[in-house]
């Protein structure tokens, strides 16, 4: 149960949490930030980062200056501190199964013995999260490994801008945790443990990739990130169908609700993983095509 207070605030995609960074960017170019302009005024996107380490701010100026222009924080799902008694008790009861259903009755033998293996590793008991569902061990494995590098959510990008506008600006959801939530609880029983299975065997493999994520979120390279996020996918193409509803469907619905916001003549400073902001079906395309003009920075 301590672990699920931890790792309750991600997100929800594996290569965005592996999204990190090593040290300050004030030598950074471009960053994953963009302004948005319309005929009722500009408000700011910015691609978000859920796992950092302390030594990663102060963050860049561009970033702090475009936050205090607006009047509004927009975010996927409010994490603050304020809210944090409600997310995790939201988490227990969608995360974990009820009555006599445990995680191992949910899993192959070789699935389980291979999550066993890994808790294993990571100093847990398996025992420990015999009723967390599939798709919520998934999570708690990746987190419990990325900490374990150093890297913590309690710097995430958005945890950092949610602690800086409370009780100074408004705080909107672009989707809310409720959501996200029964985003994973809608897994099919295949899907969850193909998501477990992936997560298990991909999580050896974050140190060898950190180095390539870090310079491509720093310095803005979009096309990068978009050719590592790729190839990440193609590891596991029974998986395709999974990670479009995570991304693609989800990018459609905020650019949506972000157009609602733009709509309305105020300021918004709009937070959402950085994996959504690019590619063909990302939201920077997306309010591209519908006509706003939309800059990096």
């Amino acid at each position: 149960m301590i672990m699920m207070r931890k790792i309750v605030l991600i997100p929800f995609l594996v290569a965005v949490l592996l999204l990190t960074s090593l040290c300050g960017q004030e030598k950074a170019g471009k960053s994953f930030l963009w302004k948005i302009e319309s005929d009722t005024g500009a408000s700011y996107l910015l691609g978000s980062v859920h796992f950092l380490k302390k030594e990663t701010y102060p963050l860049r100026e561009v970033i702090e200056d475009a936050f205090e222009q607006c009047d509004v924080l927009v975010v996927e799902a409010d994490v603050s501190n304020a809210k944090m008694a409600e997310v995790s008790m939201m988490t227990l009861q969608k995360g974990m199964y009820q009555g006599e259903e445990t995680l191992k009755d949910n899993l192959s033998e070789k699935t389980y013995q291979l999550a066993k293996k890994k808790m294993d590793e990571l100093g847990l008991n398996i025992e420990g999260f015999a009723k967390f569902k599939p798709w919520m061990a998934a999570i708690n494995i990746l987190g419990m490994q990325l900490m374990k590098m150093g890297f913590n959510p309690n710097y995430g990008i958005d945890k950092y801008f949610l602690e800086k506008a409370t009780g100074k600006k408004e705080i909107l959801e672009l989707e809310g945790i409720e959501f996200q939530l029964n985003l994973f609880d809608s897994f099919l029983e295949e899907e969850s443990e193909k998501f477990l299975l992936s997560t298990i065997l991909e999580a050896d493999q974050i140190g060898k990739e950190v180095d390539n994520l870090v310079n491509a979120w720093v310095s803005g390279d979009t096309v990068k990130m978009e050719q590592i996020l790729t190839e990440n996918i193609r590891k596991y193409p029974k998986l395709e169908n999974l990670y479009k509803r995570l991304i693609d469907d989800r990018n459609e619905r905020m650019v949506e609700k972000i157009i609602t916001y733009l709509n309305s003549g105020e300021k918004y400073f709009i937070v959402a993983g950085a994996a959504h902001m690019i590619g063909k079906k990302g939201i920077v395309p997306l309010l591209k095509a519908k006509g706003y003009t939309v800059k990096q920075l």
